[in-house]
């Protein structure tokens, strides 16, 4: 079968989504972001953590790579520093995911009601219509670069142009540079590609050097950095609970962890969509790879994952697999559902969308709620911690800082909104190598989250404060204020700070 052969024609005008939905989508995204911006101008986990890496250029940050970062850093100086603008990337990341699932399910020839079932099954994936929304960075970023070049190597199909596999490389270097787990969309993306007849001659020919020489260049310099930071890249792999390659035990708990996290990641939507296919099981439409090498990609593409998925726990020995980790892995679940969905009655495709509405209102409502509802429920969050006007009530009382240690990510995200011109350093700032001790006459600010041990930044205040500081001092020093917290005045929240002088004097 030749390539003119896999071109698809573009489907007619009747099974075309409507035009207002994109835009619907997006408005969505941004009323949720605004949202949450206005009930709170308190970063999250990962929020707080970008503001604090984005204040240098680094050819790696840690166990994450830095492209997420990059992305942040050249934002900020446009936007100024603060969360809105971290929220409206990933408005724009979301949006470009869904926009990238739409295209593919044009490339694919799906009708009208097989794209509607596969935008719906994506709002029945509550990490991409909750945790995306609310506080990931790295996962949405690979996530949608997975998807785009998921839609490269079908355009390829088509079009196999020198260009194209340019652009593939591309793709593959910045889901890479995005997280590290996307090694594994990548190879289960060509294994299943190999196995087509049709993609397979389009990918084994010259050009994919292209794109191996594409990709080598720009991860040159991220590589450069991971071969002298060894112990920073491969920290990640702790949070897997490794016990090391090809141990049986480890086998087991790695491989029952990653069925039980890729489980929870489809749900409810496997179940919806089950519901909804169950009657017309008997008439699933199979793909042959023959005539639609597309949509066959799609269909085998889960089951090739599978496999090395099994490959890499058994390589690694990891016992804990999350179920966030698998946002850029199964992101086309919804749309492999909708290949096999044979057309749907008016009654059950009303029943999917009506599903994703409802998970999609839900969000909309309980993102904000549940900051909005934190003296109700008794169940405070992040956004609920009055970091940022603790730290502004500082300024007021004794002034601008030249210099800020901080005992975690969300006090120093915070630090960071309200003096975003002053250095700020956590203690994982030492692992980078990027603290600088403090000249003559310069003031310190220490800021003690409420759980946080100040033995802790006991190594990081003698870096910045010189070898005349006694860090045993340092919890004496420190005295406690306390704010109420947001939308939960019954309840208030504390930190810890003290002044210190370049000397070591208060």
């Amino acid at each position: 079968m030749d390539h003119q052969a896999f071109e698809t024609a573009r489907p007619p005008e009747d099974t075309r989504l409507p035009r207002w939905l994109l835009p619907a989508i997006t408005a969505f995204l941004l009323l949720n972001a605004a949202s949450q911006w206005l009930v709170s101008g308190t970063a999250d986990q990962d929020q707080a953590e970008q503001l604090l890496l984005a204040q240098t250029w680094a050819l790696g940050y840690g166990a994450q790579p830095p492209l997420y970062t990059y992305l942040v850093k050249l934002l900020l100086p446009v936007t100024g520093v603060g969360l809105w603008p971290l929220l409206l990337l990933k408005v724009v990341l979301l949006g470009l995911l869904v926009l990238a699932l739409v295209r593919i399910g044009e490339a694919l020839a799906l009708r009208r009601d097989q794209q509607l079932l596969a935008l719906s099954g994506l709002a029945l994936i509550p990490q991409f219509m909750w945790e995306a929304q609310r506080d990931l960075t790295h996962s949405v970023l690979a996530t949608t670069v997975a998807a785009f070049t998921l839609l490269q190597v079908l355009r390829l199909a088509r079009r196999p142009k020198p260009a194209g596999f340019i652009v593939l490389g591309a793709l593959v270097a910045a889901g890479l540079l995005s997280k590290y787990s996307f090694v594994v969309f990548a190879a289960s993306l060509l294994f299943t590609a190999l196995t087509i007849p049709d993609l397979r001659r389009t990918l084994l020919r010259p050009a994919l050097a292209l794109s191996g020489i594409t990709a080598l260049l720009l991860l040159a310099p991220h590589l450069v950095w991971m071969l002298s930071h060894s112990d920073q890249a491969i920290r990640g792999l702790e949070k897997t609970r490794s016990l090391g390659p090809l141990n049986p035990a480890g086998a087991i708990a790695g491989i029952t962890s990653a069925a039980k996290a890729g489980i929870a990641f489809l749900t409810p939507f496997w179940l919806v969509a089950l519901a909804v296919l169950w009657p017309d099981r008997l008439r699933l439409h199979r793909a042959d790879p023959g005539q639609q090498p597309g949509q066959a990609l799609l269909q085998r593409l889960p089951v090739v994952l599978t496999a090395v998925m099994l490959v890499f726990v058994l390589v690694t020995g990891a016992t804990r697999i999350k179920d966030r980790w698998f946002q850029c892995l199964l992101f086309y679940a919804p749309l492999t559902v909708a290949t096999l969905a044979p057309h749907q009655s008016p009654r059950r495709l009303q029943a999917m969308v009506g599903a994703g509405a409802t998970a999609a209102a839900a969000a909309a409502l309980l993102l904000p709620g549940r900051t909005l509802l934190a003296g109700v429920t008794g169940k405070s969050s992040r956004p609920n911690y009055p970091l940022p006007q603790l730290v502004a009530s500082l300024e007021a009382r004794h002034g601008r800082p030249d210099r800020i240690l901080a005992s975690g990510g969300p006090i120093g995200g915070s630090a960071r909104l309200v003096f975003p011109s002053v250095p700020v350093y956590t203690p994982r700032s030492l692992e980078r190598g990027d603290v600088q001790a403090v000249a003559a006459g310069e003031m310190v600010l220490v800021l003690l989250d409420r759980d946080d041990d100040p033995e802790e930044l006991s190594a990081l205040a003698r870096q910045v404060l010189g070898g005349d500081f006694d860090p045993d001092q340092l919890p004496g020093r420190l005295v406690e204020l306390s704010l109420p917290e947001l939308h939960a005045p019954g309840r208030s929240y504390p930190i810890r700070y003290a002044w210190i002088g370049s000397a070591g004097h208060s």
